[in-house]
Order: C-alpha cells, then sequence, then structure tokens
C-alpha cells in the first residue's frame, strides 16, 4: 500500500510542472513579410533553449515567467520580450529585419546631403561667389531640415514611431493598408516623380515615416496589382512603373 502511494506521489510530482507550462509558438518573418528559413531561436531559460527554424516557425514549452527570445540570422539580431502569465499557447511572430540604425542612416541622408555640394564649393578659387552659393544653399538646407522635422517629427518620437510599426504583425500592417490606402497611390506618385524608375531604398527614404516592412508591402501589393514590375540589382530592387 505505501509503494502504490509513493508511486502515485511521484506521478503527480512528474504531472504538475507539466500542467503548468505554456507553448509559444510563432513564425519568423523577413522584410518582405515572408517567413525567414534557417533562423536561429534562443530563449534564456536555464538552460537556454535553441532552436533552428528551418521553415520560420518555431515552439518552445515555457513555464510562467518574463523572458527573452532572440532571432539570429547571418548579420540580423532582434531580440523580444515575452511574458507567460499563465498556461496556455502564446501565439508570437518575430519580424527579423534590420535595425533602426538604416532608418536612421536615411534621415541622416534626408537631412544632410545638401550639404555636399557646399563642401565643394569652399574648395573653390572665387570666395565671394563661393560664400555667396554656400550661403544660399546653407539656408536651402535649414529650409529641408525644417521641412523634414515638420513632416517627421522630432528624430526621438520618429524613432518610436517606426519601433512601434516594426513591432505590427503581418497581419495588422495589412489592415493598416486596407484602411489607409491613399499609401499605394503616394508611392505610385513618388515613382512618377522619378521618370517611372527608382529604387527600393530612394522609395524608402521618400516615404520614411513608413517602417521597412509596410513599404516592402506596399511594394508587393503594387507588383501584384500589376502597376509596377521589380528587378533584382545587386542588393537592392529597382521599382519600374509599368505603361497604362
Amino acid at each position: 500500500m505505501r509503494q502504490k502511494l509513493l508511486f502515485l506521489l511521484l506521478i503527480i510530482i512528474t504531472l504538475c510542472p507539466l500542467s503548468q507550462a505554456a507553448s509559444l509558438k510563432g513564425t519568423v518573418y523577413n522584410a518582405q513579410l515572408n517567413p525567414e528559413q534557417d533562423v536561429l531561436l534562443e530563449i534564456d531559460t536555464i538552460p537556454i533553449q535553441k532552436y533552428l527554424a528551418k521553415e520560420g516557425s518555431y515552439t518552445f514549452d515555457l513555464p510562467p515567467g518574463s523572458y527573452t527570445l532572440t532571432a539570429k540570422k547571418n548579420l540580423l539580431e532582434t531580440a523580444e520580450k515575452i511574458e507567460i502569465i499563465a498556461e496556455g499557447i502564446y501565439i508570437y511572430d518575430v519580424f527579423l529585419t534590420p535595425s533602426l540604425a538604416e532608418e536612421e542612416e536615411l534621415w541622416d541622408e534626408t537631412n544632410e546631403n545638401y550639404l555636399q555640394s557646399a563642401e565643394t564649393l569652399i574648395e573653390e578659387k572665387t570666395p565671394f561667389w563661393s560664400y555667396l552659393i554656400l550661403g544660399i544653399i546653407s539656408l536651402y538646407t535649414i529650409y529641408r531640415i525644417y521641412q523634414a522635422r515638420k513632416k517627421y517629427g522630432p528624430l526621438n518620437l520618429f524613432r518610436k514611431r517606426i519601433k512601434q510599426e516594426s513591432q505590427k504583425t503581418a497581419e495588422q500592417i495589412k489592415q493598416d493598408l486596407s484602411q489607409q490606402p491613399d499609401h499605394l497611390d503616394k508611392a505610385l506618385a513618388i515613382i512618377k516623380q522619378h521618370q517611372g524608375r527608382i529604387t527600393q531604398k530612394e522609395l524608402r527614404k521618400e516615404m520614411l515615416y513608413l517602417s521597412e516592412a509596410k513599404v516592402s508591402l506596399i511594394i508587393t501589393e503594387l507588383e501584384h496589382n500589376q502597376k509596377i514590375t521589380k528587378i533584382k540589382k545587386g542588393r537592392g530592387n529597382t521599382i519600374i512603373l509599368k505603361s497604362s
């Protein structure tokens, strides 16, 4: 009898942790909102759990607690805070995209590329005209920076907005675009302003107020609607407007 009680107690002790466990699962997406293959995922349990998501999907069994989920592939890496409150199934998609440093680079290019011509003028041999034109360019640069600030807001708020956009799921981004179809028209207007041909990076610079994932989805939607053609060129894409 005593052995049976011990056996039942052992079963209860064994099953208790399982009853409190939760399943964390989701998919890792790239900048084009497609499942990313061969992504290494780590979660800081004790010991650390690692999983290679060959097709982009992952699953972890976790007890309640706070964790950091890290996704890595080549030079790309992202870390997400996860809170497991109780047992159940938690769906958490991860977006493995370039860091905000690229957005900051585009910001800097938008505000500072007009200074390059001014630096060239300093080296000219006609100081009077150089400084006169330099003053005009400086005023124009200040105006452009003012316009960028007016359009995008302060840099810290801009970064916060971009971070919020990058944390949205693919379905949320699609819902945003369905509620704001003018983004598609705006993208077409920008392409037309560039004589019907523009790189994806240039388009992102023109639509800097949107996240990289949202701009990629806009391009995908325009390509699906046969409005544009996307051509892979080097490490980027060239967007060409189709004739009517």
